[in-house]
């Protein structure tokens, strides 16, 4: 699906700024955002609040993140699986 973005959007979650969560994933921070930006664009849904604190997650993109972490999970299963074949 969207893999990478989505990892990304993990991510800057968990770090709660998107410069943090560049240099964790040896991005810049304007790719990192570009990133994010296409998610949100593709989804059709504002997954962060940016300001200069940091970025901070909207309501929608709180509500989706269980859901994204969950694809995240069972890609990694499947992948463990595969190699497992």
């Amino acid at each position: 699906m969207y893999e990478r973005q989505l990892k990304a959007f993990i991510c800057a979650v968990q770090c709660g700024s998107f410069s943090k969560a560049a240099k964790k994933l040896y991005l810049s921070q304007q790719a990192l955002s570009k990133t994010i930006d296409k998610l949100e664009e593709e989804l059709d849904v504002p997954l962060f609040v940016r300001d200069y604190g940091g970025a901070h997650l909207t309501s929608d993109g709180a509500d989706l993140l269980p859901w994204v972490q969950n694809v995240c999970n069972s890609e990694r299963q499947l992948e463990m699986r595969l190699a497992e074949l």
